[in-house]
């Protein structure tokens, strides 16, 4: 089956649920460390192994996101496995990291899109999975 690594702040859950419940009704499998991680676990070994399980890591970026460290580590752990990464924006753009302190980093790149045109990203997704048979 494949999988999807979502990466997000815990400001922005019920959004994140969201979006793994879209990517779910395709047939594939997320993990969201809210709802995949039980209380008391090594949170950064299972962070580490379900990205190294997963297919494909698709990151919210928002105001909040932006500024937390796993975020960017689940992002570069991702990228550094020549996994594919989209980046989603919501309440902010690529252009506020670029101005901002710590820049756009791997980011320049990537694929970014807004939560408007999530729809299209899941689309691609489907074709990806289904390429792969593994929807």
């Amino acid at each position: 089956m494949y999988r999807v690594f979502v990466s997000q702040a815990a400001e922005d859950t019920w959004l994140a649920e969201q979006m793994a419940r879209s990517i779910e009704e395709l047939g594939c499998s997320t993990f969201l460390d809210v709802k995949s991680i039980p209380k008391g676990a090594d949170f950064k070994e299972a962070v580490r192994r379900e990205i190294q399980r997963s297919n494909e890591l698709v990151a919210l970026f928002t105001p909040w996101s932006a500024k937390r460290s796993w975020v960017w580590i689940e992002l570069g752990a991702a990228w550094g496995q020549s996994k594919p990464v989209m980046a989603v924006f919501y309440g902010m753009s690529v252009n506020d990291l670029r101005t901002g302190e710590q820049g756009a980093a791997i980011l320049e790149d990537m694929n970014v899109v807004r939560l408007n045109d999530f729809a299209a990203y899941v689309v691609e997704l489907r074709d990806r999975a289904k390429a792969e048979g593994l929807v």
